[in-house]
């Protein structure tokens, strides 16, 4: 399938006006709720990315179950009423709860009734005592308030990282140890992140988003490889895979615990033929699986046939000796990430970085090890102090160069015709980062 083209099994981003929502599409549960309207996805599979949908309700709108019907453009309420009389001030409008003569069962038969939201809202209007004695400017705020909540169209999306880190900020900025676009497009840019590099990252808590961002800079058609530590069993990855990486791009990143990759690296543990490694290393993670299959220690094999000896003490045959090498455990897939990671870290990486909700003095003591000499590195934490306390400490080293301690601080502003400001709700922090160059 294209690339444009929407498939069971991507993940796409749901647009309702403002308002995004990140989803896997699946046709086994291609219901989804939006808000406190609950959409069957189950006719998007083959239509192009950035189609849009209209919500056609499926028995009466009181059940708020809508089915979707491609069309070729929204229309705004906007645009379908016209309202021509407009009040001076609002000083004389009082909100008494008698304003409007319909009744809520009446507002509730008009809902499930009508077949457009204009001719609701356009109702409401006509039925309303103060409407037309409102501002120009009041009347607006009134529509821009009907039409969020009877909207009825639909946006499908393909995820990008500016949109997945958008959507998850806003749901909750802890989950991604507060990361902010900003933030993140300058964790990209200090890193210096190349196609034909590799590049290591620790992240203890940003569901996948830094290691979305690296590889995504990387490139799908390239040399450079990933390692993506992590202090977990189990990385997360979801941004990683909301971003919909080819098989061969996912491959490009190494998902290790960081503290048996290390272990690997030091201690070697069954990493005695270094034509398994090469092997390994120039294997795709998808290729893991099958090859560990094919991966038998050399020595291993050679002892137990020298200490199997039938009852005339004579050598089994080699036929006996596959068999007993088959019913042997295979290794898991994480063991030979992990030696893949280790042959990585022999050569040195071209660039550091660290995203941690633990104090970060120990790991870029660790990790900076690996850094080859001249090459960039980005520490990000949500606070200032535990950076501060890093700084001093690299500040008296004679092997890091150009060492800054910065804070992003972006403003978003609300741009309407004579009401340009910033908005009133917004997070003043986006975390602080501290780069530098390793030089030896």
């Amino acid at each position: 399938m294209s690339r444009g083209v929407i498939s069971v099994g991507d993940y796409i981003v749901i647009q309702k006006q403002n308002y995004k929502k990140l989803h896997k599409y699946n046709k086994a549960n291609s219901c989804v709720n939006i808000g406190r309207d609950s959409v069957n996805l189950s006719g998007l599979e083959g239509c192009e990315y950035f189609s849009v949908f209209r919500m056609l309700p499926k028995n009466n709108k009181r059940n708020r179950e809508y089915d979707l019907e491609i069309t070729q453009e929204t229309v705004d309420l906007k645009s379908e009423i016209d309202v021509k009389i407009s009040g001076i001030d609002n000083r004389n409008i009082f909100d008494d709860g008698l304003s409007q003569k319909l009744t809520a069962a009446e507002i509730d038969d008009l809902k499930s009734d009508a077949n457009k939201a204009s001719y609701i809202v356009e109702t409401l209007i006509s039925n309303s005592n103060t409407f037309h004695n409102k501002t120009e400017f009041s009347q607006e705020k009134y529509l821009r308030k009907k039409e969020k909540k009877y909207f009825e169209y639909i946006q499908i999306l393909r995820p990008n990282l500016r949109m997945i880190s958008e959507i998850l900020y806003k749901l909750d900025p802890s989950k991604i140890q507060g990361l902010r676009t900003d933030t993140l497009s300058q964790i990209i840019t200090l890193c210096n992140i190349n196609c034909e590099g590799n590049h290591l990252l620790y992240d203890s808590g940003s569901n996948g988003l830094l290691a979305a961002a690296l590889l995504s800079a990387i490139g799908e058609l390239s040399d450079g490889k990933l390692i993506h530590m992590h202090p977990g069993n189990m990385s997360q990855k979801l941004a990683l895979m909301a971003m919909n990486f080819g098989a061969e791009q996912l491959d490009r990143c190494i998902s290790v615990n960081v503290y048996s990759a290390l272990r690997q690296y030091y201690q070697g543990c069954d990493t005695n033929s270094n034509e398994n490694l090469s092997v390994l290393e120039n294997s795709t993670e998808n290729e893991l699986k099958r090859k560990a299959d094919d991966v038998i220690d050399h020595k291993s094999k050679i002892a137990k046939i020298d200490n199997l000896t039938d009852d005339k003490n004579n050598i089994v045959s080699l036929t006996d000796s596959h068999k007993i090498d088959q019913s042997e455990p295979k290794k898991p897939k994480w063991h030979f990430l992990n030696i893949a990671a280790s042959q990585l870290l022999s050569n040195k990486v071209d660039s550091l970085v660290i995203a941690s909700k633990e104090d970060p003095q120990n790991i870029f003591k660790e990790l900076s090890a690996f850094v080859k000499p001249g090459r960039p590195f980005v520490v990000y934490y949500n606070v200032a102090e535990p950076l501060q306390q890093l700084y001093m400490t690299l500040k008296s080293q004679n092997n890091i160069a150009a060492l800054r301690l910065t804070w992003n601080w972006m403003r978003n502003y609300q741009i309407l015709p004579e009401r340009t400001h910033p908005e009133v709700m917004m997070n003043g922090s986006g975390g602080f980062l501290l780069s530098g160059y390793i030089l030896k």
